[in-house]
């Protein structure tokens, strides 16, 4: 059991999310389903790698670049647009821009399940796909898109989560913070469904 301190000064009990028991519900609850996919705009993947690391649980994030058109700053998953010339399905998608942004390339059979599709107030359809991986990698990420590569205990973020008071479009909103990084919008909702795992 782990205790927490968070950035407002409170401290709770935390009891470490075991990747076994993750990777089980997620098989069971969020199998991946692969559909005909027709080609749009704003139809996306992105791809959430969770592996052990110093006897924790720990789930690979990205500070996207700061002179980006779009999202720029925000802390994200690995991942970005469908394109209908590159990707067979979605899942292609989330593969081929983790090995793009951050130069690991993810095998098909790591890829353990697909959580609900998520909508942005852009109007984008995000599909998050999980890989459960034996360990942290090497990591080369690409200067142009990726500002810095995010090692978080997934236990210890979780934990941070709290209600997103400043959103006004949405009810029921929340938010995380790793250090001075906030993450919000479509990468905490799908924190949002990984920590629902653990309360089933």
């Amino acid at each position: 059991m782990l205790m927490s301190t968070n950035r407002f000064g409170e401290s709770s009990y935390l009891i470490e999310m075991d990747l076994f028991l993750i990777t089980a519900k997620l098989k069971k609850e969020h199998p991946i389903i692969q559909k005909p996919i027709k080609a749009h705009p704003k139809k996306a993947a992105v791809l959430v790698m969770l592996y052990p690391k110093h006897n924790k649980t720990h789930v690979l994030m990205i500070k996207r670049g700061l002179h980006l058109k779009s999202h720029a700053g925000e802390i994200g998953f690995p991942g970005g647009g469908y394109e209908e010339e590159k990707d067979k399905n979605l899942l292609t998608t989330a593969r081929r821009e983790t090995r793009e942004e951050i130069g690991v390339h993810v095998e098909t059979s790591k890829v353990i399940a697909q959580l609900p599709i998520v909508n942005t107030r852009l109007g984008f359809e995000i599909t998050p796909f999980v890989a459960v991986l034996s360990e942290s990698q090497t990591f080369k990420r690409q200067e142009d898109e990726v500002d810095e590569i995010l090692e978080i205990p997934l236990t210890l973020l979780l934990a941070t989560k709290r209600n997103n008071v400043g959103s006004h479009q949405e009810k029921n909103l929340v938010l995380y913070w790793f250090k001075h990084h906030r993450i919000w919008g479509a990468s905490a909702k799908i924190l949002h469904k990984i920590e629902c795992l653990s309360v089933h």
